[in-house]
Formats: C-alpha cells, sequence, structure tokens
C-alpha cells in the first residue's frame, strides 16, 4: 500500500523555520528537467525546490509543517524510510536538501 506523503515526507525545525522566514509556502519534490529530457543513463534522484508547479495536476499536494509540498506524480516515495527535507549551509548559503531516496540500478 502506498504511503501518504504528509506521513512519509518531513520537514526539519530549521528548514520550515528559514521558508516561513523567506516566505515561501510552496515546495515540489521532482526529478530535474535538464535530466529528464536526454537520451543518457543517469541516477534518478529528485530534488526539492522552493516554488508552486505550473501544472498542480501532475503533483500530489500535501500541507507539512505549514508548507505546501507538491510530489510530483513520476517520483516513488520510499516504503522503507521517511523522505527528509533539510537546510544546509555553505560559506553562508543556505540550500535546501533531500534525503530517504534511494539509488537503484
Amino acid at each position: 500500500m502506498a504511503r501518504e506523503v504528509s506521513e512519509a515526507v518531513k520537514i526539519t525545525k530549521s528548514a520550515a523555520s528559514y521558508l516561513h522566514k523567506k516566505g515561501k509556502i510552496n515546495l515540489v519534490i521532482e526529478y530535474p528537467e535538464y535530466r529528464t529530457n536526454c537520451e543518457c543513463a543517469f541516477v534518478q534522484v529528485p530534488e526539492v525546490l522552493a516554488k508552486k508547479p505550473k501544472v498542480e495536476e501532475n503533483y500530489i499536494k500535501a500541507e507539512i509543517e505549514g508548507i505546501n509540498v507538491f510530489l510530483s506524480r513520476q517520483v516513488s516515495l520510499p516504503t522503507d524510510s521517511d523522505v527528509v527535507i533539510d537546510l544546509d549551509s555553505f560559506l553562508g548559503i543556505k540550500n535546501l536538501s533531500l534525503s530517504g531516496f534511494k539509488s537503484e540500478d
């Protein structure tokens, strides 16, 4: 049985605080377009972006920590682990990171 997005996706307190402070209330979890439009082999690992999708019908929407999370219908959630959205910082530059997906051949 497939897991609900709101049960499988977790947003850390630091990521939620950062998003609320920046006024970003929408997140998209999807495969990057530049990787899906080529005829090469690649590891399909989704990424998280602070934006609203252009076509909402192609996504499953859930509200987590006051943030709208849009999961692409092309992305399958792992059955044995949670997907965690966290905030990383390197030299003062803050990025959202996504963990919990496994790359499989």
